[in-house]
């Protein structure tokens, strides 16, 4: 289960048309289908939010440094996490504090 998540994650932060990371239920829905996606979008859009609120002290951080920092947070509260989803993270996360 803990890789459908990661996939799932990725698609539905990046899968989309988008050219910018997004919530997308609808290309979350063409990776997975529609029964899965309605399933795993309650704990996807619960990472996204927590990724978003990880604080970062932004003062002593840049852009990069601040992302990579949640990124980190992120892995540990998150150990069963894809590389990959943590960098879907990451990318939502950074475009988000642009």
């Amino acid at each position: 289960m803990t890789e459908s998540i990661s996939l799932a994650l990725v698609a539905y932060l990046t899968g989309g048309p988008s050219p910018w990371p997004r919530k997308d239920p609808a290309a979350l829905a063409a990776a997975v289908g529609a029964d899965e996606a309605a399933d795993l979008l309650p704990a996807l859009d619960a990472l996204a939010e927590e990724m978003l609120t990880i604080p970062v002290s932004w003062e002593n951080q840049t852009l990069e440094s601040g992302t990579a920092q949640a990124k980190d947070e992120m892995g540990a509260r998150h150990p069963d996490l894809t590389d990959d989803a943590l960098k879907a993270l990451g990318s939502y996360f950074s475009y988000n504090w642009k």
